[in-house]
């Protein structure tokens, strides 16, 4: 079997008013994804999910990986990382970042097609289940006023998820009142998150972390900017909240060295953008190593959400799952047959590879081929 050809395919949603929210790069009014379709010349297809700039990641699958692995055999995985990363791909578009993406995207479309060749469900492929169901925590929790966050943190409690997360990272003064409201609202022994996307310097981290301590706050995640290590390392030794890190980083390199250096409490591997099943895998035996538990990101679509959940249920270091709940018709109706939710839990599913069918009349809906917009709202990059 090789690969025949690579392609991309950009989608874009709208958010109507009433599903908008207001993230740290303001008013979050679309949702966007790009997914990878790898094809041979068996007639065998693979789907991946790629979370970064669509425009960026289509000239680098077209310029960089598609013709270094057109005519490699989809199976040997271990052989096109080879090829893409270490000894090609690299050189182009460095060692992380929006060509990790491109990567992982291709990476779990081959592990789709290695499911499909062998007739096996990914989690198989994975070593098997560890669990049937994937509890999650439900993240759709953002600023306003603190009797409204509580009430729909207690929705979400009512519909039994295993959790929730607050966007925080704004105004430290409002973070502190809603994490508070919604601790009153369910009770001491609910499950309540803290994300801070980055918001938070070292003086505002640790009085943050002192506050939801106090509310009995699970972890708080991203406080500070990703690369900050020594900075996570001191919150998490001064402070009194678990630390979470990982969505933004890129190969199990820099998992590791947040681990090594003290930093992390709980990892959060993002699989459309830390390099796929493949380095997942490693992340997960890294974190085996050092006795750190995992808790899969999950933000994009309907195909990076399948990966998660194979991978969830197969990887034992896995705790909880995110999900977002949010309004988001790329998760919602990209699938022929969106994934079960069943009292707070996602059931794997048991066909081949990653199990899952694009719905066509949704791709054709949210085809996109525009330019991609960059946003950074000055005001709200840190909560001080």
């Amino acid at each position: 079997m090789k690969i025949t050809d690579i392609k991309t395919m950009r989608l874009r949603a709208t958010i109507p008013t009433e599903g908008q929210v207001f993230s740290r790069s303001g008013v979050r009014s679309s949702r966007s994804t790009t997914l990878l379709q790898v094809e041979t010349d068996e007639g065998i297809t693979g789907l991946g999910s790629c979370s970064g700039n669509g425009e960026l990641i289509e000239v680098i699958v077209a310029r960089v990986l598609k013709p270094l692995l057109i005519g490699m055999d989809p199976a040997q995985i271990d052989d096109v990382w080879d090829k893409a990363y270490v000894r090609g791909g690299h050189k182009e578009f460095g060692t992380r970042g929006v060509g990790v993406v491109a990567l992982s995207g291709i990476d779990v479309a081959l592990w789709d097609i290695l499911g499909k060749v062998r007739g096996v469900p990914l989690y198989q492929l994975l070593g098997g289940k560890c669990r049937d169901r994937v509890p999650v925590y439900a993240t759709a929790l953002y600023p306003e006023e603190p009797s409204k966050v509580a009430k729909r943190a207690r929705g979400f409690a009512e519909q039994g998820f295993h959790g929730v997360k607050i966007k925080v990272g704004f105004d430290l003064d409002q973070d502190i009142r809603i994490v508070r409201a919604v601790r009153r609202e369910l009770g001491k022994d609910f499950i309540v998150m803290t994300d801070a996307n980055q918001g938070y310097t070292l003086d505002v981290g640790l009085q943050a972390a002192a506050a939801f301590a106090d509310c009995g706050v699970f972890w708080l995640e991203e406080p500070l900017f990703v690369e900050d290590i020594a900075g996570h390392a001191e919150l998490r030794e001064r402070g009194k909240v678990p630390i979470a890190v990982g969505e933004n980083l890129h190969m199990c390199y820099a998992f590791e060295n947040f681990m090594v250096r003290g930093a992390v409490d709980y990892l959060q591997p993002d699989v459309a953008r830390a390099g796929g099943i493949t380095e997942i895998r490693k992340i997960a035996a890294t974190a085996a190593e050092h006795g750190v538990p995992i808790s899969f990101h999950t933000w994009g679509d309907g195909v990076a959400l399948a990966a998660s959940v194979h991978l969830s249920a197969a990887i034992n270091e896995c705790i909880v799952m995110e999900l977002d709940y949010t309004y988001n018709p790329l998760r919602e109706e990209l699938l022929r047959e969106p994934l079960r939710l069943v009292n707070g839990c996602l059931i794997p599913p048991d066909k081949p590879g990653l199990g899952v069918e694009l719905n066509p009349e949704a791709l054709q809906r949210f085809a996109f081929f525009g330019s991609e917009e960059i946003t950074v709202r000055q005001d709200t990059l840190r909560a001080v």
